[in-house]
């Protein structure tokens, strides 16, 4: 008789564990479901400011255009780097934005967020004393061969939040420079 309770106390929580790693690796995936999704946020960001984006020219990228969810200069962040104007809607709203900014994906519920802004104290032409520059070009740590020395381009920053089913949020950043 005490063995059997001993096998069944054994059984129960061999089920219990097992129910609880199921949940884990549910919610693993979903996590990662929403990193999958934003990257169509970095790709609608990136997409913006290069081919026929709205913001391809450098002078245009000089001030604030808020129709493509860009700041010409650096973002007021929290402590873990992400932009206020992300982290609540009230903030996104202020700034001028709307919800028709969002990229939404009806079928999954989950709706995709982003700014970009550059690394610069302030708007106006971007120099080495008002903005974080990048002195390397994009093969691979050497110098960037279709620049002028004396020119050094800006830095600009992508901030994206996805937010899924479950109000579960997902951020993901990336830097850049053009």
């Amino acid at each position: 008789m005490f063995a059997l309770i001993i096998l069944m106390i054994s059984g129960i929580a061999l089920v219990r564990s097992f129910d609880s790693s199921l949940v884990l690796a549910g919610n693993m995936a979903f996590k990662r479901d929403l990193v999958n999704q934003g990257e169509r946020g970095m790709s609608a960001a990136i997409l913006s400011m290069k081919g026929s984006g709205a913001l391809v020219s450098e002078i245009t990228r000089e001030s604030d255009l808020v129709t493509s969810n860009y700041s010409a200069s650096l973002l007021a962040t929290d402590a873990h780097g992400i932009p206020v104007i992300l982290l609540k809607d009230s903030a996104w709203t202020t700034a001028g934005m709307t919800a028709a900014d969002d990229i939404t994906d009806g079928l999954s519920g989950v709706k995709i967020r982003y700014v970009i802004d550059r690394l610069c104290s302030a708007s106006g032409a971007a120099s080495a004393a008002n903005c974080i520059v990048s002195t390397y070009g994009d093969k691979g740590g050497t110098a960037n061969p279709k620049r002028a020395t004396a020119i050094t381009p800006p830095v600009y920053r992508i901030s994206v939040r996805v937010t899924g089913p479950r109000s579960t949020q997902t951020y993901l950043q990336t830097t850049f420079s053009l």
